[in-house]
């Protein structure tokens, strides 16, 4: 019965694989929908606050540039848009013999042409750069990366600013609110079968639902950190793969908690790792392990750039993709060393430096390097060099690890027998990959002469193990075994435990936009095409007169007989009062003759509350013992910015009504009110011009106006 559990398990995860590869529409068991293209007006507000409506903030986003590139399509793609285009085109050529007849191509067309009209647009450093490079008959993969800079200058001036006037400027800002208010939970994600397991919980193969991609998701055990006291490890781990962004790291996508778990969303390496490719595979040869030494430090590159190093390098964390890339994985034991180099002795036995094994010794990122030399002589021979003899005691390995000088086989290369010999240096300062320059020692060294480093940061290289389609390459679900429940049994989470962890969801955004962008992003915006359309509803559906509104959008209003309902509604905010509209209207523009609106007049107070359950609601206490209004909103962006524009917007109201004239009248009509608080702001600029107000020169209502002292409201003129 076991067996037959652990082949059905096997069997829904491969078929969850296959699944992923399909169709977005086939792929997808859960629909993405967009927000309403009102969302314009407050996610625009939002992100200009924030400084995220620039060129290159939008250029740069995977969702920002397809939309860009889409509103230059309807522009019959200019000229500097279809260089860029052709450059990317360029980068993504595998064979050279095509690259350097794009390159010719490229050059004939948009930089000789350029020269010839004479517009000078272009720089003469980045034309004699690229020149330079084809006469010589070399075409590296950044050969026109000089124009980038200059081309990215040119359509900033030019296209930018109608760009942000055009519908798909309204699409970019609905995807951002969706970004911007996404919280995973566990139904998010359908969950598989269990591919590995570590100190603090389990690794699952899922596939997300929305988008039908899969991942590794590491669920830690809330209890089991809490009993091992391994918060600190927990959120580190958490804060390190935020900084880390690489093909050669196994990075996170989203982070997400549920009651009793932590949630890490990773890339999934269903190719096994290099542990079991050395038991199923044997030794790899020197040209083998070159591909895989390229991969790894570039990794570690990586890492080190961030200031991170990773203290835990070994063949068993090494995973392989389907296609056979390798990537780093599990980081729960790197740290960040930019503000405090660390002391603690830890990572694998036979594989850590000399500094990490010496008591009270800060290290830095030479540590790893010495790990690098150790991974890759085992991947050779099959035995870490300080291990022989498949040796188990840790105080013998770590005492050859101090004192023994390795001796290079003689079946190595002299440039593999040099390489490894400085990796293994017991001095720091000795030790390849130390100095200065850092990884570029590694990159330099003639074990990789020959290499081309610009075709391995993209993966051109072809990989000389790729794992079998259509199996695990993992350890049976039993083998793998479950942690045992009992050691948990007594422990409890308190609030002060949760709290900890209040910061830890995250999403990703340029690993999230990634795998929208390759999924379901034509998809959803089809659909939306399609539901606009129906609606009839414009993007920026304000009414000529109300110019004057500050922001709009959609919210719920609490309404219904005994205040149990929420009510979907259009909202207006004006300097001087808050709108809402039925949804049943085509546009923000029409009036309405219900009552709808309140004037910041009757506003007591402004408070941000929690009611049923949603925790993003305004509350307005009302004056005169009328029932306080509760407005709550769906995204987080949008809760912030109507909640600011709110109160600074009754803030200023408040500061008119004492300085500008007041209506003394009886009880007013919802349409005198308005013309009540519409006769504040003309009365205010007059104010402004003279200091004594000619009644007859205001508009004529059926009020008695009257001044208000600035210092004694309860004194009037008449």
């Amino acid at each position: 019965m076991a067996d037959l559990e652990a082949v059905l398990a096997d069997v829904s995860y491969l078929m969850a694989m296959e699944k992923s590869k399909t169709t977005p529409a086939s792929r997808a068991s859960k629909r993405i929908q967009l927000p309403d293209p009102s969302i314009r007006s407050v996610m625009t507000k939002y992100l200009c606050e924030r400084g995220l409506v620039t060129f290159d903030e939008v250029f740069e986003q995977h969702i920002g540039y397809r939309l860009f590139r889409e509103y230059c399509n309807e522009l019959d793609m200019p000229p500097h848009m279809k260089f860029y285009e052709e450059i990317r085109a360029y980068k993504e050529t595998d064979d050279d013999e095509s690259r350097k007849e794009l390159a010719k191509l490229i050059y004939d067309e948009y930089i000789m042409k350029e020269l010839l009209s004479c517009s000078y647009e272009f720089t003469k450093k980045a034309m004699d750069h690229v020149r330079d490079k084809l006469m010589k008959e070399e075409h590296p993969l950044d050969l026109f990366n000089h124009y980038i800079p200059e081309i990215k200058n040119n359509l900033n001036k030019i296209l930018f600013q109608q760009f942000l006037e055009s519908e798909q400027f309204t699409r970019y800002c609905q995807w951002k609110n969706l970004e911007l208010s996404l919280r995973l939970t566990m139904n998010d994600f359908s969950v598989h079968r269990i591919i590995g397991r570590g100190g603090f919980g389990e690794v699952y193969g899922c596939r997300k639902a929305d988008t039908g991609t899969m991942y590794a998701m590491k669920c830690l055990d809330k209890k089991r950190i809490k009993l091992k006291h391994g918060e600190s490890l927990a959120l580190n781990e958490r804060m390190v793969l935020q900084m880390l962004d690489s093909p050669f790291i196994v990075c996170m996508t989203y982070a997400f908690q549920t009651p009793d778990k932590l949630c890490f969303v990773l890339d999934l390496m269903n190719g096994g790792d290099m542990h079991y490719h050395l038991t199923q595979h044997g030794m790899f040869s020197e040209d083998e392990v070159r591909f895989y030494a390229a991969e790894i430090a570039l990794g570690l590159g990586h890492m080190h750039s961030r200031g991170i190093v990773y203290r835990d390098l070994k063949p068993a964390n090494l995973l392989l993709d389907e296609k056979g890339h390798l990537k780093i994985s599990d980081l729960g034991l790197a740290c960040d060393i930019t503000k405090k180099r660390p002391h603690a002795s830890v990572g694998t036995h036979g594989y850590m430096a000399p500094e990490v094994i010496s008591r009270n010794v800060s290290y830095g990122c030479g540590a790893d390097w010495f790990s690098y030399g150790c991974t890759l002589f085992k991947l050779l021979r099959g035995h870490s060099p300080f291990r022989h003899h498949k040796t188990k005691d840790k105080g013998e390995i770590d005492r050859m690890t101090l004192t023994t000088d390795i001796r290079m086989p003689e079946s190595f290369s002299p440039d593999l027998s040099d390489f490894l010999s400085r990796l293994l240096k017991k001095s720091v300062s000795d030790r390849l990959g130390c100095g200065e320059t850092a990884v570029e020692e590694i990159q330099n060294h003639h074990f990789f002469s020959g290499v081309d480093w610009g075709q391995v940061e993209v993966q051109k290289y072809t990989p000389p193990l790729v794992p079998p389609r259509g199996e695990v390459n993992a350890a049976d679900a039993f083998d793998i075994g479950n942690f045992d429940d009992d050691e948990t049994k007594g422990i409890k989470l308190t609030e002060d435990n949760q709290a900890i962890y209040k910061d830890f969801d995250l999403t990703v955004s340029s690993r999230w936009q990634a795998e929208i962008c390759s999924t379901v992003f034509d998809m959803v915006n089809h659909e939306a095409d399609k539901i606009q359309m129906k609606k009839k509803l414009k993007s920026k559906s304000v009414a000529e007169g109300d110019t004057d509104c500050i922001l709009y959008g959609i919210g719920y209003k609490l309404g219904g007989p005994f205040l149990t309902m929420w009510q979907k509604r259009c909202l207006l905010l004006f300097p001087n009062r808050l709108e809402w509209r039925d949804l049943e209207s085509s546009s923000f523009s029409l009036p309405s003759s219900q009552k709808n609106l309140i004037v910041f007049e009757d506003v007591l107070s402004l408070s941000e509350t929690s009611v049923k359950g949603f925790k993003q609601c305004v509350q307005l206490g009302m004056k005169d013992g009328n029932k306080d209004i509760v407005f709550r909103f769906e995204s987080e962006p949008e809760f912030v910015q109507w909640i600011k524009d709110i109160g600074v917007a009754w803030h200023e109201a408040n500061l008119l009504m004492k300085k500008g004239p007041k209506l003394i009248a009886s009880k007013r009509s919802v349409s005198e009110e308005a013309n009540y608080n519409k006769a504040i702001l003309a009365a205010q600029t007059r104010v402004a011009t003279s200091n004594a107000l000619n009644h007859t020169n205001l508009p004529t209502y059926r009020h008695k106006l009257v001044l208000t002292n600035e210092k004694d409201e309860g004194s009037t003129n008449s």
